[in-house]
């Protein structure tokens, strides 16, 4: 299970990338943080801290490569650095942490 975890992550992550330079709203994206995080973390419970790390950094480095030109998006680019899109970590919190509370618990 361990082997498909790498692979699972960068995955949702290049998914919450695309989904995020695709669309303009905001809660959209955020939803699927959300629910990305809550499969990631049912299916691999044990490392929650790499997944919400990952999973939260996405939109940030989705952001920023938008900033610089690497990336086109349908909404226009920030001034500076995006630092409000750290506010990804916090669904990215929230969907890891039920999603690995369900699978602990549910076994137990």
């Amino acid at each position: 299970m361990r082997v498909l975890y790498w692979p699972c992550l960068l995955a949702a992550a290049a998914f919450l990338v695309w989904a995020h330079t695709h669309t303009d709203e905001i809660p959209v994206v955020l939803g699927f943080v959300l629910i990305a995080g809550g499969i990631l973390g049912a299916a691999f419970p044990k490392p929650f801290a790499v997944t919400v790390l990952v999973l939260g950094a996405a939109l940030f480095c989705a952001e920023t490569l938008v900033h610089f030109g690497v990336l086109r998006a349908p909404y226009p680019p920030s001034a500076g650095l995006p630092w409000v899109a750290l506010v990804g970590y916090v669904p990215a919190i929230l969907g890891v942490g039920v999603g690995a509370g369900l699978r602990r618990f549910g076994s137990a």
